[in-house]
């Protein structure tokens, strides 16, 4: 019985890094975070806007933004930010703080942030932005990517 135990924790030990091995993700920054890492290294940024309910969002979060070459790309390339357009929280960010008026998430009511972030064009999910050296908007894309188009569009 000793040694089984011993040999199991023994098998454990020498397979547990297989079980992570490919797994790379992508480093997600804050916005607050983004201010300061701008000020050192200027990238381009790249804006996930999601909702908890969106079926696409999800897809993508899980399918596409989980391809080694995806990771790979955006982490080496872009400073990344996820946005949940229901989001209640307080962000800093551009010498502002956005917070929504209300408390709790509500279906429909957006953050003010990602409001200002679309210049009044309608608010559809997954949207995707891609934003300059300087934060100016080079692309926008309001739908649902997979790798090959995601990857067309951090070109």
């Amino acid at each position: 019985m000793k040694y089984k135990w011993k040999g199991s924790f023994l098998l454990i030990m020498l397979f547990y890094p297989l079980l992570h091995f490919g797994q790379e993700r992508i480093n997600w920054v804050s916005f607050e975070q983004l201010d300061s890492l701008m000020a050192v290294a200027p990238r381009e940024t790249l804006l996930f806007i999601h909702t908890d309910w969106c079926s696409y969002c999800r897809k993508m979060e899980q399918e596409v933004f989980t391809k080694a070459e995806i990771v790979s790309r955006i982490n080496s390339l872009y400073y990344a930010i996820k946005l949940d357009a229901e989001s209640t929280q307080r962000i800093t960010f551009d010498q502002s703080i956005w917070k929504p008026a209300w408390n709790g998430k509500r279906k429909g009511q957006y953050h003010p942030l990602a409001l200002q972030l679309l210049h009044g064009r309608k608010m559809v999910f997954p949207s995707l932005f891609r934003f300059d050296h300087d934060f100016r908007l080079k692309n926008l894309q309001q739908k649902y990517l997979n790798s090959k188009q995601l990857n067309d569009f951090l070109e």
